[in-house]
């Protein structure tokens, strides 16, 4: 099967707020940048396995297909693979997770989001996400 990168955030509408993932200083790509939670598929995956099991390996996260929404699925030139990225409403508290891969995560506002180092498509999905949140609010 062919390599993909399925990943993405969850969020919570009341404070307006995403859970990100600061990178480790040891990664290849994008060190100590803010980013998704999310990685390449293993053997016959989909990318919504792809993303359950990513959260659960770098969070300690359980999430359940049905709560998943797709935001946005695209080729990635720079990585020469399809990127998927999903949300999840999240009322959690940053406490009930448990980081097992990077350096941090945190509940970042999005009107703070330009304080953080984020990856270009990180930014990019954000936008993108930013921008429906705010076409259904209207």
């Amino acid at each position: 099967m062919k390599k993909f990168w399925a990943g993405g955030f969850l969020y919570n509408p009341d404070n307006n707020s995403v859970l990100l993932h600061q990178r480790d200083a040891k990664t290849k790509f994008n060190p100590n940048a803010w980013a998704f939670f999310g990685g390449l598929n293993e053997g016959t995956e989909t990318p919504l396995q792809c993303f359950i099991r990513e959260l659960s390996e770098e969070l300690g996260c359980k999430l359940e297909d049905k709560n998943i929404i797709p935001l946005v699925d695209y080729f990635n030139e720079e990585f020469q693979t399809h990127r998927y990225v999903f949300y999840v409403l999240s009322h959690q508290p940053k406490s009930e997770f448990t980081l097992k891969e990077g350096a941090d995560f945190d509940w970042v506002s999005l009107d703070k989001l330009a304080e953080y180092n984020l990856t270009e498509k990180t930014t990019k999905d954000l936008k993108f996400f930013i921008d429906s949140i705010q076409k259904y609010a209207q």
